[in-house]
This record gives structure tokens, sequence and C-alpha cells, in this order.
């Protein structure tokens, strides 16, 4: 279980370039010949992805209930509609 928890920590590492440039090397020279290990790679990088767009869409829906928020301000609404008018 160990071994497993630091090799994710390894491609985590490698995939946020946080390892110096000898131990890419070394990392991408074991992705060379170790397909069950490029393949762990390319899944957590996609998880890493869907992760990102799962927070932007998120952050998306946060934005656009502040919006809404406001514009149920009169005033802001005022403001706003000054601003662009």
């Amino acid at each position: 279980m160990r071994s497993k928890l630091n090799e994710v920590c390894l491609i985590d590492r490698y995939l946020f370039r946080q390892i110096s440039d000898e131990e890419a090397g070394t990392f991408e020279s074991s992705l060379l010949v170790d397909d069950a290990l490029a393949e762990k790679v390319e899944a957590q990088r996609l998880a890493h992805r869907l992760i990102r767009r799962y927070g932007h869409r998120k952050e998306l829906g946060w934005l656009d209930d502040i919006y809404r928020h406001l514009l149920t301000e009169t005033n802001f609404a005022n403001q706003l509609k000054n601003i662009f008018t």
C-alpha cells in the first residue's frame, strides 16, 4: 500500500514538474520501458484534467450566483446600468 502511495506521489510530482531534471529523466526512462507506469501517468493526468474542469465549472456557477444576487440588489443594479449607459 505504501509503495502505491509513493508511486502516486511521484507521478504527481512529475506531472506538476516538482522534481529535478535528473529525477525527471530517470522517471521518463521508466515510462519508456514500463507500459503499466505509463498508463498510470496518463490516468492521473486525466484525473487532474477532470478535477480542474469540475473546479472551473463550479467557480463559474458561483460567479453566476453572485452576479444574479448582485443584480437583485437595486442599488448595485442601478450603478451597473449607469456605468454601461
